[in-house]
């Protein structure tokens, strides 16, 4: 369940990350525009994006790109990444046990009682 929480922090981070870039591009261009999955993608790899639209056309279907990869690259990042941040958050929190309170070396310890000092 640690990776679970691990990817979903390192999803939120994502999405901070888009809401920076969207503030940035906003504030120099002075129009708000949400960067989309398939404008990150080509803004970090031009040549994958486009390799793999070809292995996508070739290999499996025209249409599988056109009708699902496609339509699912124009969604924008930042609503994708905080919606999977958080699911993938939940699923790691989910045990079934209570929430550890203790440390994450020594593992959590009983609560300390007190000593009832008499008059």
């Amino acid at each position: 369940m640690v990776v679970f929480r691990v990817l979903g922090w390192l999803l939120l981070a994502m999405a901070v990350a888009a809401v920076v870039h969207d503030g940035l591009a906003w504030w120099t261009e002075g129009t708000f525009h949400l960067l989309g999955l398939g404008d990150l993608w080509s803004h970090l790899d031009v040549r994958s994006l486009g390799e793999a639209q070809n292995a996508v056309q070739r290999h499996l279907s025209v249409s599988l790109w056109t009708w699902l990869v496609g339509p699912i690259l124009t969604i924008p990042a930042l609503p994708a990444f905080l919606v999977l941040g958080t699911i993938f958050l939940w699923l790691g929190g989910r045990d079934g046990e209570a929430a550890d309170t203790g440390g994450f070396v020594i593992g959590s310890r009983p609560p300390r009682r007190r000593r009832s000092r008499g008059l």
